[in-house]
């Protein structure tokens, strides 16, 4: 599970970086420097799709559910609602993945 955990990390930062940078309405030069340098790390995560998708399909419930706890407690942004709906999304797609993978096993 590390390898899908550090690729969902890199799209916690990155969409972390670009909320902060959006606060005031528009990115500056220094903003969209950091924005980019986050989502560098998206080369790995392509790299490494078929691990982490390995990862992802051999998930246990119990994992997934420790899953969604880590997810929850690394995600941080300021407007609190919209990072509850964030969440909750992420947790229905976790879920939602294992009916996907189980009906294309069929």
């Amino acid at each position: 599970m590390e390898e899908l955990k550090k690729a969902l990390l890199t799209v916690i930062e990155t969409g972390e970086a670009t909320v902060d940078a959006l606060e005031d309405g528009k990115i500056s030069i220094g903003e969209g420097v950091a924005i980019t340098w986050k989502a560098i790390g998206f080369i790995k995560v392509v790299q490494n799709f078929s691990v982490i998708k390995d990862e992802y399909i051999a998930l246990t419930p119990e994992q997934k559910e420790e899953l969604v706890e880590w997810f929850n407690e690394e995600f941080d942004i300021v407007n609190e609602d919209a990072e509850a709906v964030v969440e909750l999304i992420f947790s229905v797609i976790i879920n939602l993945g294992s009916v996907f993978t189980d009906v294309t096993k069929k």
